[in-house]
């Protein structure tokens, strides 16, 4: 991330949450994240990658994102370490339909790609901790929160032509939980997209990602 985001951050200034928790208030974490996402990513970027011929990109997003969303997704940050800056994050779905939209206006894919799960599946800083520690996979809570997430996200997403898939977790430690949130995971994409769309293709990766395209890739534009 961008170290001039941590330069007011709380706790250890390592990670998404000492953001959240830093800035003063969350008014103004808000304020600096939100001209964060408003500057970062624009739709020239989009322009200058298609020119250059690139045609799919990674749009990587914590599970915090999803608050604010009519998927629930205050409810969804319930019993997390975001639970109390939930607010930091009420308009950030809005910046990631727009950044995917954007993406569409030239032709550009995206994988919407679930970067930092509830409790951390690497307890590394890019999942958002500062801690260190991974609780996904030992942590019910947290496993139910990571997949109410991805079948939000699943079932968005699932009828917009140019997302290319969802990768379900970045990077996770192998853990005894991790193949069973996995097949889980796989049962739960075609009984949600498959429903919604009536075809589908899987891809596997390193991050274990799942697509969400349907046959028509006639652009299907998608709202805040």
């Amino acid at each position: 991330m961008t170290p001039s985001l941590f330069a007011c951050a709380g706790g250890s200034q390592g990670g998404e949450i000492d953001i959240a928790n830093g800035w003063g208030s969350q008014d103004g974490a808000r304020a600096v994240l939100e001209r964060h996402w408003d500057t970062f990513i624009q739709a020239s970027d989009f322009a200058y990658l298609s020119s250059i011929g690139i045609n799919t990109v990674r749009l990587p997003i914590g599970f915090w994102c999803l608050g604010g969303t009519a998927g629930g997704g205050d409810v969804l940050l319930q019993g997390t370490p975001f639970d109390n800056v939930a607010g930091v994050y009420k308009n950030c779905w809005p910046r990631i339909v727009r950044a995917i939209n954007q993406a569409a206006a030239v032709n550009i894919g995206v994988l919407v790609d679930l970067h930092g799960a509830p409790g951390s599946q690497n307890g590394r800083d890019h999942s958002g901790v500062s801690d260190g520690q991974t609780k996904l996979f030992s942590t019910p809570l947290y496993m139910d929160k990571a997949i109410a997430g991805l079948t939000f996200m699943m079932k968005t997403l699932a009828r917009v032509s140019n997302v290319v898939g969802i990768q379900i977790l970045n990077e996770p430690v192998y853990d005894d939980g991790l193949e069973d949130f996995c097949a889980y995971i796989l049962a739960l994409y075609y009984s949600v997209v498959i429903w919604f769309t009536s075809s589908a293709t899987r891809y596997t990766s390193h991050g274990f990602y799942e697509s969400c395209r349907p046959r028509s890739r006639k652009h299907a534009f998608i709202s805040p």
